[in-house]
């Protein structure tokens, strides 16, 4: 997996890391450590004012804020799209670190509320007995579901041992559509 490299602080002390590298040659992407509650990439380069919401209302887009020239948001598109799962994980760790995702657990029910008490939130409902037979569910424990900030996933089963593998669902998948 590749690890997410700070390249600056801000005056703030804000870390921003570099999710996407030298794109177009000279502009690299990321997030601000402390940031608005909805997934996006802008550039580091303070020359750069490029900004790019990666989602709305849970439907994945690719909606530039402001103008971006043609050529810098084709070759953006093109590595958002061949790297997109591993932004949106990491995106979800950041969302767990600040509290943006709620989990909600009422078995078979689990509720996922992303950004709770902001314009963006949204969220997603599942219900385990479209994965699993009610038998299958039957050991389950609402204490034992929960959000996997390392794993960026849902985690069923929480109170197994590692090496009875505990059930993770990649939170990317659940969260955002389309």
């Amino acid at each position: 997996m590749q690890k997410m490299k700070v390249v600056r602080k801000t005056k703030e002390g804000n870390t921003m890391p570099v999710v996407i590298r030298n794109v177009p040659p000279g502009c690299n992407w990321g997030w601000y450590s402390r940031e608005d509650p909805r997934m996006h990439l802008q550039a580091l380069e303070e020359t750069h004012p490029y900004k790019v919401w990666l989602e709305n209302r849970g439907q994945r887009v690719i909606e530039p804020v402001g103008k971006i020239p043609a050529k810098v948001l084709k070759s953006l598109q093109k590595e958002i799209a061949d790297k997109r799962q591993w932004i949106e994980g990491g995106w979800v760790r950041l969302m767990i670190a600040q509290g943006w995702l709620d989990l909600h657990v009422a078995l078979p029910q689990i509720t996922l509320v992303a950004y709770p008490k902001t314009p963006n939130k949204f969220s997603r409902k599942i219900d385990l007995l479209s994965w699993f037979s009610q038998e299958q569910l039957a050991p389950l424990k609402p204490s034992a579901v929960e959000l996997n900030r390392e794993m960026a996933a849902l985690r069923l089963w929480a109170d197994l041992p590692e090496e009875q593998q505990p059930y993770d669902v990649r939170l990317s998948t659940l969260l955002w559509h389309g």
